[in-house]
């Protein structure tokens, strides 16, 4: 499915027709929903490349759980990449430490964010619980587009 999807993002890309009639989309703001190791690294990411993230899950034993992660995940990165600078090493990990912040309730965020990513169990009628509720509580903007809307390994709604 990941394959099918590319060639077809690939096709649609180089189409002439979409590049005229695609919409600029700026993603500032990004809600995670899903603190376990996928949602950790996706928020993670987002984070390190200069966005706001809203990191969603269950309890705050698991956000805590997911914050060290990704926290421990960082230093290993700014080891690596900042070797010669380790005091830009230990900025970049609180910088971007700093763009996530925790919730545990997804309908409360998710009307102040450009894009929401979910990143929970694999199970499409959880999934479909899930979409179904954060409608409800999206911006007009996520509501009315697919595009903003996206699932991790291919089983996005």
């Amino acid at each position: 499915m990941a394959f099918v999807t590319r060639q077809f993002m690939r096709s649609m890309s180089s189409s002439s027709t979409a590049s005229a009639s695609a919409k600029k989309i700026i993603v500032k703001h990004v809600t995670v929903i899903g603190g376990g190791l996928m949602g950790a690294g996706i928020a993670q990411v987002a984070a390190a490349t200069g966005h706001t993230v809203v990191l969603v899950d269950q309890t705050e034993d698991i956000l805590a759980k997911s914050k060290k992660g990704i926290e421990e995940s960082l230093r290993k990165v700014a080891k690596k990449k900042f070797a010669e600078n380790p005091k830009a090493g230990d900025e970049f990990v609180e910088k971007t430490l700093s763009s996530i912040v925790t919730s545990t309730d997804a309908a409360s965020v998710v009307h102040s964010t450009d894009l929401v990513v979910e990143a929970i169990v694999e199970n499409l009628k959880v999934k479909n619980e899930l979409f179904k509720r954060l409608d409800k509580f999206a911006a007009d903007s996520l509501r009315h587009t697919n595009e903003k809307y996206a699932g991790h390994g291919g089983s996005s709604l």
